[in-house]
């Protein structure tokens, strides 16, 4: 059974490796990203938070993204670049290795 990863990254960063399980996905708090090398993860999308009004409809703020997804496909590495920041000023960019195990 996949897990549900949630990584919010603050002042002291991110972990060296980030290991995970065939089947996980992990959210990141970050505007931006992508899978810079590597075959064991893929990157699902950058997303917006919304919720669900009273009549159904989802209601979305205003403003950058705020998660970033990705799940773990296949055994094997990857380095994964994390955006975060206002993506229109000053943007700080963070890589962080991933390693997916059967």
């Amino acid at each position: 059974m996949g897990r549900y990863v949630d990584i919010r990254p603050d002042d002291e960063g991110l972990p060296a490796e980030l290991v995970l399980a065939v089947g996980d996905v992990v959210r990141v708090a970050a505007t931006g990203g992508g899978v810079r090398s590597g075959t064991g993860v893929e990157m699902l999308g950058i997303l917006t938070e919304g919720v669900v009004g009273i009549d159904g409809s989802v209601l979305t703020p205003l403003g950058p993204p705020g998660a970033v997804l990705f799940r773990a496909r296949e055994p094997g590495r990857a380095i994964v670049e994390l955006v975060s920041g206002d993506p229109f000023r000053e943007p700080l960019t963070r890589t962080l290795a991933v390693r997916v195990e059967p």
